[in-house]
């Protein structure tokens, strides 16, 4: 996947990855694709709520942990390491997208298509080495890309005489190693719409070094109860970045950036809870908009240092038919934007240096025989009034005419998933979910009504999402 500005460690694992699954190195080593239920001999719903993920059961975060190794499946499923994912649906918005801003050959409304395309390459190459890696095709803008992408090399241990599982895992997105999937990286929505309007704000940690950046973890998961987690991040060159599909968006990284977390997680009866804590901290040069994909930092550097606690409960029910979850996060982001503010630079992009933004989100989830699914989301993000940093000055919907990142939505979704079970039809090659979600903007980049100056309140951003959700 990386040719330049990896580690050469990176490209040998991957290397050697990709070329021991192929030609069927055996091992004794199994998340959301059916490439793992094979490899494992178990139903998707082993590893995830409702049968398709990313949500992880107990189980499913120790084979994480473990480096996707864990086997136990026989026959022609157990060494396919290759899975298929499609996303399909439509798209309602509570009015129309102002005209000329919707995507190429997309309407300001009713919108409905294939959305995207994903192909895996997940497995276990023995009881040492394992890989989730991704690559997606964006059918609205015509674009293949990196996507999620963590290689893990790992072993077991004893530690003051109890259990202990370590490890290195080497991803593309600080918070994609994270086992309790609570995070941003792999939080609600799970999946969702591509085309309609969505809040300009958003901090270091909500996706903006996703696929654009590479790092290694140490990790280690103390007697099943402790998780800690300490790694380094850079961002991509620009030529790699051309190659995998992405782009800047805070700017390109001054130097290593170390990225610390750790977890506890209580387990009792069908219950667990955990409560989890990181810290990032992250230095650019800002992104210029005087050429392509470039950054300059003659200007000053950018700083973001995130506190970031997640929290997550489970109640597992009896044989699966009763299971409800609590997942959220709270996210304290403090920016030092030297560089974005500097008024003598010539594309200055902040009005003040010193500058916050805070996110707060919170999922309840219910399944029933993990096939009916109901969802209900809440998030909030706030922060210091920026004029330059939030009001991008179009009619394009995108704008704050007060400058303001605030903005409150919820979601409500219902679903249903019909396969990943022990006696399903073509298992496991052949898993799909049917979702409906609601999308309600109480509050849209710092305002409820006119909030961008052109006349477009909050509720008009609302967007009603049909999905079918396909993996084989």
């Amino acid at each position: 996947m990386r040719l330049r500005n990896v580690p050469i460690p990176v490209i040998c694992l991957l290397a050697a990855f990709i070329a021991a699954v192929l030609v069927g190195v055996p091992s004794r080593s199994a998340n959301a694709v059916p490439a793992f239920a094979g490899q494992t001999g178990y139903p998707c719903q082993q590893c995830h709520i409702g049968a398709l993920g990313p949500q992880l059961t107990p189980f499913g975060r120790t084979f994480k942990i473990r480096g996707y190794t864990l086997r136990g499946g026989d026959g022609i499923a157990s060494k396919i390491p290759l899975a298929l994912w499609v996303q399909s649906g439509f798209e309602n918005y509570g009015k129309d997208l102002p005209a000329g801003t919707q995507a190429a050959h997309y309407n300001t409304n009713d919108n409905a298509g294939v959305d995207a395309i994903s192909l895996f390459l997940a497995g276990g190459v023995n009881q040492h080495l394992g890989a989730f890696i991704q690559v997606t095709y964006d059918n609205t803008v015509k674009q293949i890309a990196e996507d999620n992408t963590d290689i893990r090399v790992v072993d077991s241990t004893t530690i003051f005489g109890k259990d202990a599982d370590v490890g290195l895992s080497f991803n593309n997105a600080p918070g994609l190693s994270d086992p309790y999937n609570s995070n941003y990286v792999w939080g609600y929505p799970f999946i969702g719409p591509f085309l309609g309007l969505a809040p300009n704000a958003g901090t270091i940690l909500s996706g903006r070094l996703q696929s654009n950046s590479y790092g290694v973890n140490a990790y280690a998961w103390y007697n099943s109860s402790l998780y800690v987690d300490a790694g380094v991040y850079e961002t991509d060159g620009p030529g790699m970045l051309k190659l995998l599909g992405e782009s800047y968006d805070p700017g390109s990284a001054t130097g290593p950036e170390p990225y610390v977390s750790a977890t506890y997680q209580w387990t009792w009866g069908n219950n667990n809870i955990h409560l989890g804590g990181t810290f990032f901290r992250s230095r650019f040069n800002p992104t210029s908009p005087a050429s392509s994909n470039g950054t300059d930092g003659s200007f000053g550097h950018d700083t973001y240092t995130d506190f970031f606690i997640d929290n997550g409960y489970q109640w597992m029910g009896d044989n699966d038919v009763n299971i409800f979850t609590i997942d959220g996060y709270y996210d304290y982001e403090a920016q030092g934007l030297k560089g974005s503010s500097n008024p003598f630079s010539p594309y200055v992009a902040s009005t003040q240096q010193n500058n916050d933004l805070q996110e707060f989100h919170e999922t309840a989830t219910y399944y029933w025989k993990q096939t009916y699914g109901a969802t209900l989301t809440f998030d909030t993000i706030w922060g210091k009034k920026n004029q330059l940093l939030y009001d991008t000055g179009a009619s394009d919907g995108t704008g704050s005419k007060n400058g303001s990142p605030d903005s409150t939505y919820f979601v409500v979704e219902a679903d249903w998933v019909p396969f990943g079970k022990e006696d399903s039809w073509a298992r496991p090659f052949v898993n799909w979910k049917l979702g409906l979600q609601y999308y309600i903007y109480t509050k849209f980049n710092g305002g409820t009504t006119n909030y961008d100056g052109f006349g477009r309140n909050a509720s008009d951003n609302n967007t009603l999402f049909l999905y079918l959700w396909t993996v084989f």
